[in-house]
């Protein structure tokens, strides 16, 4: 038999979450079957299967699990599955038990007989005014009698159900959405954001972007150019590649620039190491392949962690200009606008112009507006002036 174990997908992983069985126990695979979806706290990943073989999962979709614990059992034949379920009983699927329309129960009481109902005062004047019924609430008052704070019970469930028939969804916050809610709250909570705005002319790198696609067949995309003139401008500015650990700012030797993308309505930002020391084409790979494999759900969660700076690119949403917020342990991002043709003036006559919006967030806790603002302005040198980073 084969033991089916969570995977260690980073070095910093410990557990994961069992989100999906693809396979009932029985049930016969192939080797590279997904039989598995699993969730860490920056990832889901498929599990597929090692072998070819009968299926049997030991553990419930929805357990918390830890890395290299057995999770399910691959049989190599009927024999040696029926030794297997013998140790492991099959989990019995879950149902929601259908309750019986004569047995379910209204939100408010049922009415009462009829008789004579006892209220006071203010909690009839309340009852009229919310046009509620006096007959289906219960009163808790001497002998019965239907007070003031019975009718605001009623009113707070009668608000309750309207509520719940005007939802379309309740999304709980858990796993990838977790993580974001979390970070989000922890970089805004433990850093002093301030954001810088300017732009650039882009002309030079709409012409350089189109020479290299022609000369070499392939499409360099712009993210490609803006994470090697992030990579190039930071060896510039080593004090913008840090991060605050406790009453310590530390500042790293190595570039590695995030670029935020979206996967499944969840933000992600996989990480491209040592971009300063890698050509345009290798990095456009390198792009290419972490979208590729992020899209499937196959990064590990050491390709999601390390970074020291990260980019974020809403070009494509028609926005210009925006506020960042810092991925901790980072001190800095770079928001990048879209390119679009402005009136500019040269030589006193005024022309159109391709432009593009930047917005550098950083944390003014340890670093400060002069040296924010000149670094904004080398990587606007290097976006109007892209040739110089073939050099690099």
């Amino acid at each position: 038999m084969i033991e089916i174990r969570i995977p260690k997908l980073g070095l910093t992983m410990q557990n994961a979450t069992v989100v999906e069985w693809k396979f009932g126990s029985g049930d016969r695979v192939k080797k590279g079957d997904v039989i598995l979806i699993i969730e860490t706290d920056k990832v889901t990943y498929e599990v597929e299967a090692p072998a070819d073989g009968i299926f049997h999962p030991i553990v419930e979709e929805g357990k918390r699990c830890k890395v290299q614990e057995v999770v399910a059992y691959l049989a190599e034949d009927q024999a040696e599955y029926q030794e297997i379920i013998k140790r492991y009983p099959i989990l019995e699927k879950k149902e929601e038990e259908e309750v019986p329309k004569d047995m379910v129960q209204t939100t408010l009481p049922s009415p009462l007989p009829q008789k004579r109902i006892k209220a006071s005062p203010l909690a009839r004047a309340i009852a009229k005014e919310h046009n509620l019924d006096l007959s289906v609430i219960e009163g808790s008052g001497p002998g019965g009698r239907i007070i003031r704070r019975d009718v605001l019970k009623a009113l707070e469930i009668k608000r309750e159900v309207k509520e719940e028939k005007a939802l379309i969804e309740i999304i709980p916050i858990k796993g990838i959405r977790r993580t974001i809610f979390d970070n989000m709250f922890l970089s805004l909570s433990q850093s002093a954001q301030l954001t810088l705005h300017t732009d650039a002319g882009a002309e030079s790198i709409v012409r350089l972007q189109d020479q290299i696609n022609a000369v070499t067949g392939k499409k360099v995309s712009y993210n490609a150019f803006f994470i090697k003139i992030v990579a190039t401008v930071l060896r510039r500015h080593p004090r913008i590649n840090a991060s605050v650990d406790g009453d310590n700012i530390k500042v790293w030797k190595d570039i590695n620039i995030g670029f935020a993308m979206e996967k499944d309505e969840y933000l992600i930002v996989p990480v491209v190491r040592a971009p300063d020391k890698k050509g345009l084409l290798e990095i456009e790979d390198e792009i290419a392949n972490l979208i590729d494999r992020a899209r499937k759900g196959q990064l590990s969660p050491d390709e999601l962690s390390g970074g020291t700076f990260t980019i974020t690119n809403l070009g494509f949403a028609g926005i210009d200009h925006f506020t960042p917020i810092i991925r901790p342990p980072e001190s800095a991002i770079l928001g990048i606008g879209r390119i679009i043709d402005r009136a500019v003036v040269r030589d006193g006559k005024i022309v159109a112009e391709k432009r593009i919006g930047l917005s550098l967030t950083f944390d003014h806790r340890i670093i400060d507006g002069a040296p924010a603002s000149r670094f904004l302005k080398d990587i606007s040198s290097l976006i109007e002036n892209p040739s110089l980073i073939l050099a690099y």
